[in-house]
């Protein structure tokens, strides 16, 4: 953990920084880099911010000022910190107009899918800008014409009244959960799961179960006999490209599924943010099941992550207490941004840029395949997930990677419980060309490579 105290030198104010060091076979110099390398991208220490003299971090860790000497010369080294005699070390500032950390590290942890975007036509702006002058919170749900754009992009035939317009999906994931807080304390999911729903369920002070999967997805039997044993009355399930193993759900597990919420009075929460990346896909379960099943979708994946629109739809019950908590979280999605997702959807720009970014991914994910040998997932997936060699935690593995330029993201931050599978997730779409993709693989490949080789020496 992190402890932050303010501690008078003459007129200086100084933060006192105790990082929690990672658990790798580094040594503690080089772990104590890490760590300010990870606190710095993560916002804990800002840009500026004065560190800690080497006597007194020497003595927070327990360890001689040499060694804070050698960690600061090597995060100096990185571009991290800059020293300046008679002041201390301080925190470098980050290039943020670029969107880029000073470390420059290849991202494979942030699930998105970077392909070009159109310039919005004048006429587009123009509509847009007339939202603007709106005086009212009348829009609620969103537009007739908003909802009936959602509507079309989930694309099962959905009444547009019973569309809501959110702002984005994780903010309809929100609205979800608050629809269904009334039915149980208990959430079952996929063994792993996005971690965003963890966020949500804990805020919301509601508890997660797990439930088994294979490299298909959810098994029925595993979700019936949870069904029977937790007394669980709502299941949050990625049935299309789970998040973060990557797996499409056969039609004839939505089938069960689907069968297993009748019976038992469960209501779903299906989630289809990455379901554009499949061409041909198997019915949602929401078809099989639409009086049991909140289903939601965006275009944060499908366009850009500054497209933060989503679209939720419900059985009339749970609409109304999805619409609730739509006006206690934001009373409204802009309008501005809907009208822009509207006009998109309508003259196939959506569709064009969905089908660029599926052309996109199921070519590096044939690359990657080729050089990450434990990777599984479906082949259309903007993710993959890898399995580790024995001699690998999770965290272990990720910290070795980020040290080496390279983030991905750990098995224990997608884990429900304490069983944490020895993997971690890939996601292919973030760099900016195939060949710094292909990089940053290698150096994960060669990561595994030679502590598999440890291990037999």
């Amino acid at each position: 953990m992190l402890h932050s105290y303010r501690v008078k030198y003459d007129t200086a104010l100084m933060t006192i920084w105790s990082p929690r060091l990672p658990e790798t076979p580094e040594p503690i110099y080089s772990r104590i880099a890490d760590a300010l390398e990870r606190d710095v991208y993560a916002g804990v220490l800002m840009s500026g911010s004065q560190l800690p003299t080497h006597r007194d971090l020497a003595k927070v860790l327990g360890i001689t000022p040499v060694t804070v000497t050698r960690a600061y010369a090597e995060a100096a080294r990185r571009g991290l910190v800059e020293s300046s005699t008679g002041r201390g070390t301080f925190v470098r500032s980050a290039r943020r107009d670029t969107g880029i950390a000073i470390n420059e590290d290849i991202d494979l942890a942030t699930n998105i899918v970077s392909t070009p975007v159109p310039v919005p036509s004048r006429a587009m702006l123009d509509r847009a800008a007339l939202m603007l002058t709106s005086s009212t919170y009348a829009y609620g749900c969103g537009s007739e014409r908003h909802r009936a754009a959602g509507a079309a992009w989930i694309g099962r035939r959905v009444d547009p009244s019973r569309v809501i317009v959110t702002s984005g999906t994780q903010h309809a994931l929100f609205l979800a959960f608050a629809a269904t807080t009334h039915l149980s304390d208990t959430i079952l999911t996929e063994s792993v799961t996005y971690h965003g729903a963890k966020a949500i369920a804990s805020l919301f002070g509601k508890r997660l179960e797990g439930v088994a999967m294979d490299r298909s997805g959810l098994l029925p039997d595993a979700l019936e006999r949870a069904c029977r044993g937790r007394g669980a009355k709502v299941l949050y399930t990625i049935p299309s490209l789970h998040n973060p193993t990557g797996t499409v759900l056969p039609e004839k597990r939505r089938r069960e599924i689907a069968a297993i919420a009748e019976k038992h009075g469960l209501t779903i929460i299906e989630d289809d943010v990455c379901g554009f990346l499949l061409e041909k896909t198997p019915l949602t379960i929401a078809s099989f099941a639409p009086d049991r099943t909140i289903f939601i979708k965006g275009l944060g994946k499908a366009v850009a992550p500054a497209m933060r629109v989503g679209y939720l739809t419900a059985p009339e019950a749970l609409f109304t207490r999805a619409q609730a908590a739509l006006a206690a979280s934001t009373l409204l999605t802009s309008p501005v941004l809907a009208e822009m997702a509207a006009t998109w959807i309508e003259d196939g720009t959506v569709a064009r840029i969905a089908e660029q970014k599926r052309t996109e991914i199921s070519f590096r994910n044939r690359a990657a395949r080729r050089i990450l040998e434990h990777a599984s997932g479906d082949p259309r997936s903007s993710h993959l997930w890898v399995e580790l060699p024995r001699r690998w935690t999770p965290d272990a593995f990720v910290e070795e990677a980020r040290r080496r330029r390279v983030r991905v993201a750990s098995a224990s931050s997608f884990a429900v419980g304490d069983d944490v599978p020895r993997a971690y997730r890939v996601s292919i779409g973030a760099p900016a060309t195939l060949a710094e993709m292909e990089n940053a693989l290698h150096i994960l490949a060669g990561i595994g490579a030679d502590r598999v080789q440890e291990t037999v020496v």
